[in-house]
């Protein structure tokens, strides 16, 4: 998997920008909590299909999925916090 694998795109709310991935891939979670933490993230929610975590003062959801909603509207900000956590995360995915 590679960062062009996960375009990003407004949610429907207009509000947050989404991070889907081309094709069906399965993340592991509990793989990328140690990641996430040695790069500054501060994990709120930890679940096995649910990640919710701040990371430069954005909240990001993460799924099981791959999905990946970082919680700001500018797109090159949210384009900017995901490339950070993917390079981070990368050897979690399936």
């Amino acid at each position: 998997m590679n960062l062009d694998d996960f375009p990003g795109k407004k949610c429907n709310s207009g509000k947050n920008i989404q991070f889907r991935p081309k094709k069906h891939v399965r993340f592991n979670l509990e793989k990328a909590v140690s990641a996430l933490e040695e790069l500054g993230a501060e994990i709120e929610i930890e679940t096995p299909s649910l990640l919710i975590f701040r990371f430069e003062g954005t909240q990001v959801d993460m799924n099981a999925s791959g999905k990946t909603i970082v919680k700001i509207e500018d797109m090159e900000k949210a384009g900017q916090v995901f490339s950070s956590i993917f390079s981070a995360v990368q050897t979690a995915f399936k």
